[in-house]
């Protein structure tokens, strides 16, 4: 039986070790501070539900991927068609997310609204990234959450469990290496923006330094 699960590990350097505790896998970069609640609020119930066969259905993904994930929860005695987050992709009605997404100067970048309601789990992962630049290095993936943590929302990179953020904490890992997941088993919707895209000599220069960006 096929394993995304298994394929991943053997191409990821992470230790794999839970006797090591995880102190440095999230990397933040800095804060946005405004105003966007209401932006999030009116399109969050536009998101659609995503599974692991439908998330990227407009790429050149082979289907072979798709089944290999789809086993990695059969096996775990999940649904595979189990909701993993609910995505948004058009930010015509939120000026202030566009904003966030343009700040950071991509030369291409590809971002959405990462929504999950309680119940949601996007489960232990590896990404795969290689189809955006011939160069992996040049690719990052950014987080910024959109709002206040909430007890029973987290996200989790390796073994290092990331939670009580505020609304407009910056944050990003190691892709290609970095075993991680995210659920929500609190009473409210965990909103946050995913921004994945080819890195500017100003996107890393961005990237480098703490800010505190106000959205106006």
């Amino acid at each position: 039986m096929i394993s995304n699960w298994e394929d991943a590990k053997k191409r990821s350097n992470y230790h794999f070790n839970k006797k090591i505790k995880d102190t440095n896998n999230v990397k933040h970069i800095g804060r946005f501070v405004g105003t966007w609640k209401d932006e999030v609020d009116n399109v969050i119930n536009d998101t659609k539900k995503i599974n692991w066969s439908n998330r990227r259905l407009s790429t050149d993904r082979p289907n072979n991927d798709v089944k290999a994930e789809e086993n990695d929860l059969i096996k775990a005695g999940a649904n595979p068609k189990m909701t993993i987050y609910r995505g948004l992709t058009d930010f015509s009605k939120c000026p202030t997310i566009q904003k966030m997404i343009d700040y950071f100067q991509f030369k291409s970048c590809k971002a959405k609204l990462h929504v999950q309601f309680t119940g949601d789990v996007l489960n232990m992962h590896i990404d795969k990234l290689y189809d955006l630049d011939e160069d992996p290095n040049n690719v990052i993936r950014i987080m910024v959450m959109l709002d206040d943590w909430e007890p029973g929302q987290f996200l989790i990179y390796g073994n290092q469990i990331f939670d009580r953020w505020q609304s407009g904490d910056i944050h990003y890992f190691d892709w290609q290496n970095i075993p991680h997941a995210t659920a929500n088993a609190s009473m409210t919707p965990r909103p946050m923006l995913v921004i994945t895209g080819v890195m500017s000599l100003e996107t890393k220069d961005i990237t480098k330094v703490q800010l505190d960006r106000y959205l106006t």
